[in-house]
């Protein structure tokens, strides 16, 4: 019998400075769907600083919401570096994004890990492998988890969905794809 997975590592997420209702709630909807993820009020600190809240919380990963016009825009996701500051290692695009209260859904799941399910299309299977890289979630199926779905939208475009027991949870986001996602 093959040993049980270790559970996901602890992730920060937080946001650019002053954000927008809109991008606070995004954050708090991804806390709820992301396993071992904390959400982080950010305030005034910078990112050295954030690099050691990491530091001090146990975290591996943090993750900046920005946004543009008030709306969430990218979602950049870090290695800490303590005392030096934070290295980016994945960026996402963000297109579109539905809350989960616009959709109706649960903005929170209970699992231990996060897999990642694509349509085998060249754009989801990027943003799967940037997903495995950033949050550390799982190409193959372990339990409890929150699957992530991706499924191509046309050109460098794929939409995320979560999904806990088969129900949707969480906000569902459209996620543009840039020329260069992961990082060296």
């Amino acid at each position: 019998m093959p040993p049980a997975p270790t559970p996901p590592t602890h992730i920060i997420i937080t946001t650019s400075r002053r954000p927008s209702p809109r991008t606070r709630s995004l954050v708090k909807d991804l806390a709820g769907v992301i396993p071992g993820a904390t959400r982080l009020t950010r305030g005034h600190l910078t990112y050295q600083e954030l690099s050691i809240e990491a530091a001090t919380l146990g975290a591996d990963r943090v993750v900046v919401v920005g946004e543009k016009r008030g709306n969430p825009s990218i979602m950049r996701i870090y290695e800490p570096i303590p005392p030096k500051g934070l290295n980016n290692i994945v960026t996402l695009i963000i297109k579109g994004v539905k809350l989960a209260r616009e959709a109706g859904v649960p903005s929170r799941a209970r699992a231990r890990f996060l897999r990642v399910e694509h349509d085998g299309s060249e754009d989801s299977m990027e943003v799967a492998e940037a997903l495995v890289r950033g949050l550390h979630a799982r190409l193959t199926p372990v339990e409890p988890s929150v699957v992530a779905r991706l499924e191509s939208r046309g050109y460098r475009e794929v939409l995320l969905t979560f999904t806990s027991n088969g129900l949707s949870v969480g906000p569902v986001l459209r996620i543009g794809i840039p020329w260069r996602m992961i990082k060296g």
